[in-house]
């Protein structure tokens, strides 16, 4: 960069030289410094608030999903036992028509009927 004397005015190139110069040494390294720090508080930032509604979210899911299991759960037990008494009903209609008609021994049908139950 070429010194000028006090007297002479300052040409547009020495101007752009030092503006330049500044620019290049001081000017950007301090607002890439900035823009560092002030990403890295953000990203932070997002991080700690995106664990947060994630985990409130997984919380809310799980609560969602064990209540609809349990649910589910009544209405599969009562069908269950539904199927269970439906079975029953026709193995104890068998051992009356084994019964009635005389097909089996009264021990046998003994046997049979508690089994059934």
């Amino acid at each position: 960069m070429t010194q000028s004397n006090s007297n002479n005015p300052v040409t547009k190139k020495e101007l752009v030289e030092v503006l330049g110069t500044f620019t290049e040494d001081l000017l950007l390294p301090a607002v890439e410094n900035i823009m560092d720090n002030k990403l890295g508080e953000h990203t932070h930032e997002m991080g700690n608030m995106m664990d947060q509604k994630l985990a409130k979210h997984t919380h809310e899911m799980k609560n969602y999903i064990d209540s609809k299991l349990a649910e589910q759960k009544g209405d599969i037990i009562s069908y269950i036992k539904g199927d269970r008494e439906r079975d029953n009903n026709w193995k104890l209609k068998v051992v009356e028509i084994l019964k009635r008609n005389k097909l089996a021994n009264p021990k046998e049908l003994e046997l049979l009927a508690n089994f059934v139950k």
